[in-house]
């Protein structure tokens, strides 16, 4: 098997048509004509110090300059150094809005707002407008207490408890629609609010004075500070809102709480970010952040012209991009929250026979399909991604049965009818309709690999997605095909969320072990960190154990970045991090060195 699959020769992404689009974009792309005409206008200067590549935390610590040496003659005037800009692609459409208090998916800048909390590359949560916080110890009641700055807002307001509540209270109206709802459901009343239109007051949600934030839980939940960090849960400045309505995050009426403020926008040309002079944090590294609206080829013209610092790559750019000498090395590939998974449904042949189930992971040469992809998937052996709490190894011993070993899998189905080949019954696998590119190619190479390893007939069914919901709900599938995105960074939301009996996202699944959930009841209330990963991990053997789901890969974006830019944000493994729909402080960590030295 070659390492790499032949690349399509229309389809090629080489320098020389890379050149022959900067000359053919030149006179039309009005957002690199922006983008160029701030880099004349501005250049970053050279850093001063050394500073590590890998930050722990969001708080960057600056040196000091050293004082003036004596001297008998008077010293120069000082000079200021000229802003450091970073010059940010990736946005192929204009926002929607920046209302991440309205729509989390809105497609604006998160880093314009301030929760309670950050996460860090770690998606662990720090202090952010919250100094600290505490709760009972059922982990039902939390207390937050606020930095008590005289002003945080860009307008010179304080951020205060009030601004949370009543953001919150927004969100869950249903006149609001806000998508990402379902994230504060288990707060009390949250859901009536929503769903049933109950009074706003009455969510447990309360500013006890100006600096300090109660939030009642209907249930225990340990981790409830990371949902606090995610960019669903940002807060929206009320006066703005009450004044400009929907247009409140427009150029000129947006007032943000975060280390950004909004500069300017032209809509679907470009957008402007400076810093906000009153957050409470200085230690950002950047100055400005130039984002133009670019389409993907025009992007890559745009990049590979040095006009941007970095960019997204499009996956039908990708193999051309890997193989290039010069881009191949500038080319970085961060795993996004979710997960690729095969769920087979016990309560149907062949299926309702855990030796076949469990043949499944075996049969499946991930690496395979990690080339096939040129990276566009990393292999998975367990249900949580690298770089969430809770990831297992693929040595762990406990995902052996993930390990590809055909011979192993014809081996188990030996106790099965099915190790005739001619004994199958016709098996079909579901997927959502819409699969882009990589998914496609994916799950096309599983059906013949499970053809080719286990004899199993496989037929593919592209399920509408106006059905999809109502095939989960009552189990109308044999082997489905999920992608799951993380609702939020941690192992409770796919553990609990997919497989607990009370909150599972797969009603049909005709599964249940009360083993299981009494786990998750545990892993919802256990606050000792590693207590609370060696739950999951007991989760994850139950799951493997009965053959409930096969993990396939990890989703893995694709950015290209310059040499000059000295970092972006990693986790303790050195693992490149965002940005993506759960981490939205991917510029804080950025750190920009000298553009014209490499």
């Amino acid at each position: 098997m070659p390492d790499r699959p032949p690349t399509v020769p229309g389809h090629r992404l080489t320098r020389r048509r890379l050149l022959g689009w900067i000359g053919a974009f030149a006179a039309v792309s009005g957002s690199a004509l922006l983008v160029y005409r701030e880099r004349q206008r501005v250049s970053s200067p050279a850093p001063t110090a050394e500073q590590p590549v890998v930050s722990p935390s969001p708080r960057v610590t600056t040196p000091a300059a050293p004082p003036p040496s004596p001297t008998a003659t008077p010293s120069p005037s000082p000079t200021l150094s000229p802003p450091v800009v970073f010059y940010q692609g990736g946005f192929l459409e204009d926002p929607l809005s920046h209302d991440f208090n309205a729509n989390a998916g809105c497609g604006g800048d998160p880093e314009l707002f301030g929760g309670l909390v950050a996460l860090t590359p770690d998606y662990e949560p720090v202090p952010d407008w919250a100094e600290s916080w505490q709760s009972s110890g059922d982990s039902r009641r939390w207390v937050f207490t606020l930095r008590r700055n005289r002003s945080g807002w860009s307008n010179g307001d304080p951020v205060r408890a009030q601004d949370f509540v009543w953001s919150w209270q927004r969100m869950l109206a249903p006149e609001t629609g806000a998508p990402q709802a379902s994230l504060l459901f288990d707060v009390v009343n949250a859901r009536a609010v929503n769903q049933q239109g109950a009074d706003p007051a009455s969510l447990g949600v309360r500013a006890l004075d100006d600096w300090t934030l109660e939030i009642e839980l209907e249930h225990p939940r340990s981790y409830f500070p990371i949902l606090l960090g995610l960019p669903g849960l940002l807060p929206a400045h009320r006066p703005s809102v009450e004044t400009w309505g929907d247009r409140w995050t427009e150029a000129g009426h947006c007032v943000s709480n975060g280390p950004f403020q909004l500069a300017s926008w032209e809509h679907g040309r470009a957008f402007t970010l400076s810093r906000n002079p009153n957050y409470w944090n200085r230690d950002l590294r950047i100055d400005r952040c130039v984002t133009p609206i670019l389409p993907a080829q025009e992007g890559l013209v745009a990049y590979f012209r040095g006009d941007l610092d970095l960019v997204s790559v499009a996956a039908g750019s990708l193999s051309s991009v890997a193989l290039d000498p010069v881009l191949g090395p500038q080319l970085v590939r961060p795993t996004e929250p979710a997960i690729w998974i095969l769920v087979p449904n016990t309560q149907r042949p062949p299926f309702d026979q855990l030796a076949v189930r469990r043949a499944l992971g075996r049969a499946i040469d991930r690496q395979r399909l990690w080339q096939l992809v040129y990276g566009a998937v990393t292999p998975a052996f367990s249900l949580i991604p690298p770089g969430i709490a809770g990831h297992l190894d693929e040595s762990d011993e406990i995902l052996a049965g993930q390990r590809f070993d055909p011979d192993a899998a014809r081996r188990l189905l030996g106790s099965t009818p099915y190790t005739d080949p001619a004994a199958w019954p016709p098996v079909t696998l579901s997927a959502r309709e819409g699969m882009g590119t990589p998914e496609r190619t994916l799950v096309e190479d599983i059906v013949g690999q499970l053809a080719g390893n286990l004899g199993m007939p496989l037929t593919l069914r592209e399920v509408p997605s106006q059905e999809w919901e109502t095939v989960l709900e009552r189990g109308d599938f044999q082997l489905l095909w999920l992608r799951w995105d993380f609702p939020y960074p941690d192992p409770s939301a796919a553990y609990a969320v997919l497989f607990a009996s009370e909150r599972r996202q797969i009603q049909g699944l005709g599964w249940a072990d009360p083993n299981f959930d009494a786990l998750i009841r545990l892993g919802d209330r256990e606050t000792d960190r590693l207590r609370r990963l060696a739950i999951y991990r007991q989760c994850e053997r139950i799951l493997q154990e009965q053959g409930i789901y096969v993990p396939v890969g990890y989703p893995a974006a694709a950015l290209l970045v310059k040499p000059w830019v000295r970092a972006i944000p990693r986790n303790r493994q050195g693992d490149p991090v965002g940005p993506n729909r759960l981490f939205s402080r991917f510029k804080w960590y950025v750190w920009l060195g000298d553009r014209q030295g490499g």
